[in-house]
């Protein structure tokens, strides 16, 4: 009954629409008609009464007035104190316009006065370069396109052609008229259009309200006929523009704008020049659109299946297979004599004609199930799972199942609904899995019937489901039989209420200081409408309201369905605890519907700000190699977790730059670098696990010495009577008496001045003697085995 309703007033919808459509084109036709005037119409001229002019009121003089009834136009004659005046010859003012001797204007229309131009209508006679018009008292007239022929309200004409004009009286007027007819002239009379405007405006404001009313009418129409908006759109543009553009054209002729020459070509194919063009801007603006649902999902790569390929991986002498390359060119490529001059890819197990065997998968079947039969695919071709301690063996509807298979060679699986014919028809991946493997497992959730029948009655569901499973092994061999796996969802009705099971935030962290609120998801295993609360109360009392998936097909990835909030009110430096209840069929009636009686309980801590407190390096750093190893070191306190955090740096600062360090998420991160000479500068940023985010600054420089010390001075120190030398960095110094052949750790060493000067050496004087010296800095360097830094003897030195 509610069917036929809706069709019923469906119906009288459309009438409705198909009335007001036509109101718009009869309504387009009247004012475009709108200057025609009942021909019951009557007016007094100078000559006595007369009929409104099929032209209209506007052709007469201003002021005139108009009688709805001959009785009427008579009586205001019998009123009249003097008789008419009789119509005089007029003359031209300087508007153009003619009046008589009174100072009446001429009335300007075909029938009784006024100008008219004259044309061909189907052009001149062949042969010939103009038309002869011949009238009596003014010879013989030629014209080539049109001409005007002015007639005055006292019966006198004026004729004019390429500008001479010629006069005539009343006879000539008659014979002249006869002579028009003769040669097959046209009158064209100023076109008359909506709400009385005339000539070429008239066919411009035509135009413009023909193209309105066509347009909306296609837009009415085009939805209510199920079109694409596209080609509602480009149908509408198309067919205004054709009619404004063959009204435009028509202005440019003889009853409009009288354009010389544009009725040659343009008025005469006005029609099918604004056909062609609606048509050509149709094409230009119409796209067709089309949809199409697309199931897309995110696999590793597989390579071929079969074996065909893998030989080519041997033919290369320049580069040896590996075994990523083998394996690349085939699901059944493998490496033989790995490790030896004759290792090769090859096709393993190439006559394997035999599809993968199938057998149920205890192991994983979720607990309080079982799998009534364990035979395997062939010659069994399917199994069932049926639920303990139910007498229908039904699952429990919106709870979680998982099942699986097991194969006798690693093998690909798939599953669908439906029967297919070939491996690859089917839609889906056992397990969402294209691996290659021995085990395959599956785990959904599935509604219950009478929510399926709830929300989609035209499909009626009675919760019994066959899936249909096929593997395919490296080889390509796959299944011809499909395995059947059969259970049932309890028809029973619902009296459980939905269960919370996760949420977009872990219960228990921690969030950002000041952050003051938080948005989170939570997943329930139904469709539900949940709220929330800062104190455990009722569903019906709960102050906050979610957003929530509220039919079966708005399920997620996980085979749940998400409610959404922002969390307020967040306190810092403290626990904040929220309360959700949730409750189920959400189009049900209300007293079958199911609701928390328990709160689900969510917790977030508040934190506080995350500080730097130590950064390093700092000052010079130097070494005695090209580049030498520095340690930056960030240590982190207070934060959601008493300082621990991820650090990261970058020597630019650039949002994109930032680096993680290799040893972080600690209250003490550090970064191993390797550098050279030169002045270094690293942003550090900090985060930890609340969000809370912390800056700071290393600057350092790096300074390399790969040079031995220099002796910059030896001398005889007489007042202590010693040998002393000085260096120009910090060194160790020994000598030798021999030769400069020695190492460094065989040598005398010198005596420091002081411990705190190291620059200042002193030994032993003996001036026959001659001091082969070595010196070596902090960081190691010195000079070569065979070469002193400097040779003293009392004939060298002072």
């Amino acid at each position: 009954m509610q069917k036929r309703g809706g069709l019923f007033l469906k119906s009288i919808a459309v009438s409705e629409m198909a009335i007001f459509v036509i109101s718009i084109f009869s309504f387009a036709f009247i004012i475009s008609e709108a200057n025609i005037v009942s021909a019951q119409n009557y007016y007094i001229s100078p000559s006595g009464i007369q009929q409104v002019p099929a032209g209209g009121s506007a052709l007469l003089p201003q002021g005139t007035t108009i009688y709805s009834s001959l009785q009427q136009a008579q009586a205001a004659v019998a009123a009249q104190s003097v008789s008419s005046p009789a119509p005089l010859s007029p003359t031209q003012t300087s508007n153009g316009r003619f009046v008589n001797s009174l100072g009446e204007t001429v009335p300007s229309s075909v029938s009784g006065a006024g100008a008219v131009t004259y044309g061909f209508p189907n052009g001149l006679p062949a042969g010939t370069s103009g038309y002869n018009v011949n009238f009596p008292g003014a010879g013989s007239q030629t014209f080539t396109n049109g001409f005007t022929f002015e007639k005055f309200a006292d019966g006198t004409s004026r004729f004019t052609q390429n500008g001479a004009t010629t006069t005539l009286d009343v006879a000539d007027t008659k014979i002249f008229e006869t002579e028009i007819a003769k040669s097959g002239a046209q009158a064209y009379k100023p076109y008359q259009g909506p709400f009385g405007v005339t000539g070429g405006l008239g066919h411009l404001f035509n135009g413009v309200l023909w193209a309105a009313g066509v347009a909306g009418a296609i837009q009415l129409f085009g939805g209510l006929l199920g079109l694409e908006q596209g080609l509602t759109d480009a149908l509408s543009i198309g067919a205004g523009a054709g009619i404004f553009i063959y009204n435009a054209l028509e202005s440019l002729g003889p009853t409009g704008f009288k354009v010389a020459g544009a009725d040659s070509f343009f008025v005469a194919n006005s029609a099918w020049i604004g056909l062609g063009a609606g048509i050509l801007i149709f094409i230009l603006l119409y796209k067709s659109e089309s949809a199409k649902r697309v199931s897309f999902q995110c696999l590793p790569w597989e390579a071929p299946v079969g074996g065909k390929s893998c030989e080519q991986c041997n033919g290369d002498p320049f580069r040896p297979c590996s075994e990523y390359r083998c394996k690349a060119l085939g699901q059944a490529c493998e490496i033989v004599n790995a490790g030896t001059t004759d290792e090769k890819c090859v096709w393993v197990n190439p006559n394997d004609a035999l599809s993968p065997t199938i057998t149920p998968w205890d192991t994983v079947l979720t607990d309080g199930h079982r799998y009534v039969s364990h035979d395997t695919r062939p010659p069994a071709l399917g199994t069932k799972i049926v639920r303990d301690g139910v007498a229908n063996g039904c699952l429990k509807a919106f709870t979680p199942l998982t099942f699986g298979v097991l194969t006798n060679e690693p093998a690909q699986c798939k599953v669908d609904l439906d029967h297919k014919d070939k491996y690859d028809e089917m839609q889906f991946f056992f397990g969402n899995s294209n691996l290659f493997t021995y085990n395959h497992s599956q785990t959904f959730s599935l509604p219950s019937p009478n929510s399926v029948n709830a929300e989609a009655p035209e499909f009626p569901n009675d919760g019994k489901y066959d899936f249909f499973v096929r593997c395919r092994d490296k080889n390509g061999n796959e299944n011809v039989d499909e395995y059947g796996i059969q259970f049932c969802v309890d028809p029973s009705p619902d009296t459980t209420p939905p269960i919370i099971v996760d949420t977009s935030i872990t219960s228990g962290s921690a969030v950002r200081y000041g952050v003051g609120t938080v948005p989170l998801q939570v997943y329930v295993n139904e469709p539900a409408e949940c709220k929330w609360s800062a104190q455990d109360k009722t569903y019906e009392t709960m102050e906050n309201s979610m957003a929530c998936a509220t039919s079966l097909t708005q399920i997620n990835s996980r085979e749940l369905y998400t409610c959404s909030t922002t969390l307020t009110g967040i306190a810092d430096r403290q626990e904040n605890t929220f309360y959700f209840r949730c409750k189920d069929k959400p189009n049900a009636i209300e007293n079958e519907r199911n609701v928390n009686v328990n709160s689900y309980v969510f917790k977030l801590r508040g934190s506080q700000p995350l500080n730097i407190i130590e950064v390093a390096p700092n000052g010079t750093i130097t070494g005695s190699t090209q580049t030498i190893p520095v340690d930056l070191r960030v240590v982190t306190d207070d934060g959601a977790d008493e300082g621990v955090a991820i650090c990261s740096f970058s020597p630019t600062g650039a949002q994109n730059s930032y680096v993680t360090m290799f040893d972080t998420e600690k209250i003490e991160s550090t970064q191993r670098l390797t550098l050279g000479t030169g002045n270094y500068n690293y942003n550090i940023r900090c985060v930890d696990l609340g969000g809370n985010a912390a800056t700071a600054n290393i600057t350092f420089n790096v300074l390399v010495d790969t040079l031995a010390p220099l002796i910059s001075r030896a001398y005889h120190d007489s007042a202590n009577n010693a040998l002393k030398i000085v260096t120009n960095e910090n060194a160790a110094c020994v000598y030798s008496l021999n030769s400069c052949n020695y190492n460094f750790n065989e040598g005398v060493a010198l005596l420091y001045v002081t411990p705190s000067n190291k620059k200042a050496h002193y030994a032993e004087w003996q001036p026959n003697l001659v001091y082969y010296l070595k010196c070596k800095d902090d960081f190691g360097n010195e000079p070569a085995p065979n070469a002193c830094s400097l040779v003293a003897s009392a004939s060298a030195i002072a």
